[in-house]
C-alpha cells in the first residue's frame, strides 16, 4: 500500500461535479420483494492521468471537472522584476524541467516566433533565473525587468514536469506541460504565488486507454458500493477515505439528458448510493468526484442499467361463494386421522393459487430483465447483500 500524501494547504480548490449544484433526485427504492442486491465497485484503477490546471487563470465558475477550464484565461497580474513562486502539488518533480517567459507577438510582428523568450535553457540567448525552494519540489522564478519594448502580456511555460516515484505509483502519467498567462503590468510587488491544482482522470474497472469497453450490471432500484481499496492508486493522492465524494450519472444513449445526481451514503473507505427505481434502461456514464490534497479526483465507470423488476402483484380478491344446492349433502363426519386434527370441510385454493399468479408474475419479469439483449458485454460485479 503506497504511503498517503500529507494535506497540502487550505489555499486547494475544490471543484464540484457539473451539475451537482442541482435539485438532488429523490431516489426510488424498490419494494422487498423485488430489491436486487448491491454491486460492488472497488475504486481500484490501473491508470490515472493527471492534469495541471491552472486554477488562478480562471474562475471557479469556468472550472469543469468533465470539460477542463472553459472560457477565455484571465492573466495573473504580477510586475516586471519581482519573484514569482509556483508551488507543485506533491508528487510532481520539476528538475528536469525548462523554465521559459514568452512574450507574444506585436500586431506589427506576426510570425511564428515569440518576440521575446527568456529560458532556463542553457543555450537561451536571454537567461532565466529559476531557484528551486530548498526541501520541497516549488520554482521561485525571478521575472524579467521591463524592456519597454515587450510586454506586458507573457506565457509562462514550465516542461516537462515528471512524477516522482518515489510518491506516486507506476499507475500515473502527468501531462508534462504547466502553462500560466502573465500580465505583468502591476504597478507594486504582489509576492505572487501560483498554485496549479492536480486534477486526477482514471476509469474501472478497465483502464483508461483500454480499446475494450467494459460496462457494469446493475439494476435500477439496487445498490451501488462504491470500495476505496488498501491498495487503490488512488490513495498515492492522498485519500485515505470516501469523505466528500459526490456522484452523477449521464446517459450515453441520450447525450442531451440532463446529468442525474445521485445522494451518497460515505462510511470510511467505502460508499452506497442507490439507483432510482425508474431509472431506464441503457447506458450511463458514473462519474465520481472528491477533492483531494492536492486538487480532485475524477473517477469515471459505464453502467449497463437494466429495468426495475415489476413488484409482485397482489393477490386477488376471493371469488362469491355460490349459493348451496338443493341437493342433500352429507358430511363424512368420520373423516379424521389419528393424530386427532380433523380434515378441513372445505378448501376454496384461492390463497393458494393468487400466490402461484404471483410468483409467475415475479419470474417473468427477471425472466425479462436477464434475457434483455445489451449493447455491450456487462461485467457482473454483484454481492449477495441485499
Amino acid at each position: 500500500m503506497s504511503t498517503p500524501l500529507p494535506k497540502r494547504r487550505p489555499q486547494v480548490q475544490r471543484f464540484g461535479l457539473a451539475g451537482i449544484g442541482a435539485a438532488v433526485l429523490f431516489v426510488g427504492i424498490a419494494s422487498p420483494a423485488a430489491a436486487a442486491t448491491d454491486v460492488v465497485l472497488p475504486l481500484e484503477p490501473a491508470e490515472v492521468a493527471l492534469l495541471n490546471i491552472p486554477v488562478e487563470n480562471y474562475s471557479s465558475t469556468a472550472m469543469d471537472p468533465m470539460n477542463g477550464p472553459t472560457g477565455v484565461p484571465t492573466p495573473v497580474v504580477v510586475q516586471y522584476g519581482e519573484t514569482l513562486t509556483v508551488d507543485l502539488a506533491d508528487g510532481l518533480d520539476p528538475s528536469n524541467a525548462v523554465v521559459e517567459i514568452e512574450f507574444p507577438d506585436t500586431a506589427a510582428d506576426t510570425d511564428s516566433d515569440p518576440d521575446k523568450v527568456y529560458s532556463t535553457d542553457p543555450s537561451a540567448t536571454d537567461p532565466l533565473l529559476v531557484t528551486p525552494v530548498p526541501g520541497t519540489n516549488d520554482l521561485t522564478i525571478a521575472l524579467p525587468a521591463d524592456d519597454t519594448v515587450n510586454g506586458p502580456l507573457a506565457t509562462l511555460r514550465i516542461v516537462p514536469v515528471d512524477t516522482d516515484p518515489a510518491v506516486l505509483g507506476p499507475e500515473f502519467t502527468v501531462d508534462p506541460e504547466i502553462v500560466y498567462q502573465l500580465d505583468l503590468s502591476a504597478t507594486a510587488p504582489t509576492n505572487t504565488t501560483l498554485y496549479p491544482e492536480l486534477l486526477a482522470f482514471a476509469q474501472v474497472p478497465c483502464a483508461l486507454s483500454s480499446p475494450t469497453p467494459c460496462p457494469v450490471a446493475v439494476t435500477a432500484g439496487s445498490g451501488l458500493v462504491l470500495d476505496l481499496t488498501a491498495d487503490s492508486a488512488l490513495r498515492d493522492l492522498g485519500l485515505t477515505d470516501l469523505t466528500g465524494i459526490e456522484l452523477e450519472l449521464a446517459s450515453i444513449d441520450d447525450p442531451t439528458a440532463a446529468p442525474v445526481p445521485l445522494t451518497v451514503e460515505a462510511s470510511g473507505s467505502t460508499a452506497r448510493a442507490v439507483l432510482p427505481a425508474e431509472l431506464a434502461a441503457g447506458s450511463y456514464a458514473l462519474v465520481l468526484g472528491q477533492p483531494t490534497a492536492s486538487g480532485f479526483s475524477i473517477v469515471l465507470a459505464e453502467l449497463a442499467v437494466a429495468a426495475a423488476p415489476a413488484p409482485v402483484a397482489a393477490p386477488s380478491a376471493a371469488p362469491t361463494t355460490a349459493a348451496p344446492s338443493t341437493q342433500a349433502v352429507v358430511a363424512n363426519t368420520g373423516l379424521r386421522s389419528n393424530t386427532g386434527v380433523t380434515a378441513p370441510a372445505a378448501e376454496t385454493g384461492t390463497g393458494t393459487v393468487a400466490a402461484g399468479a404471483g410468483l409467475l408474475l415475479l419470474a417473468g419479469a427477471g425472466g425479462v430483465a436477464v434475457a434483455r439483449t445489451r449493447r455491450r458485454p456487462a461485467v457482473e460485479t454483484g454481492t449477495g447483500e441485499a
